[in-house]
């Protein structure tokens, strides 16, 4: 409730008019405030009513989002996936041909020690066949 006297002082002082407490005035002033309060209570409500509204819609964008960077990880990771496998295999097929070059430089030496071999086993038996091939005749 306002200061009537206070009031009273103030429009004496401000405005040279005398006030009564009892002037119709202050009926005006009290229907002024009711109007002022209620104005601001919906004011209040209104503000409070879009302050939620708000809300709501910043957790529902929250969700969205969430799920849209859950879609884009999924997919990050599909990608990595494939990539991933794509140079396994890329290395899966190197280390074959290195096996193959391997088994390829050890199998030629190998491949002369054993012609080498048989043609001085060869020789050999040629040489013992001429050898001794007089003293069978």
């Amino acid at each position: 409730m306002p200061d009537v006297k206070r009031m009273i002082s103030e429009v004496a002082a401000e405005n040279g008019i005398r006030v009564e407490p009892g002037d119709p005035l202050f009926a005006l002033v009290t229907m002024n405030r009711m109007v002022l309060e209620e104005s601001a209570n919906r004011f209040y409500e209104y503000h409070q009513k879009l302050i939620a509204e708000l809300n709501a819609s910043m957790k529902k964008a929250e969700t969205h989002g969430g799920g849209i960077l859950a879609q884009m990880v999924k997919d990050s990771a599909a990608k990595m996936r494939e990539g991933l496998q794509s140079d396994i295999q890329f290395a899966g097929m190197r280390a074959a041909e290195y096996v193959h070059r391997v088994n390829e430089a050890h199998r030629r030496p190998a491949i002369i020690r054993w012609a080498a071999a048989g043609l001085l086993a060869g020789a050999a038996l040629f040489a013992a066949g001429v050898w001794f091939g007089p003293c069978f005749h």
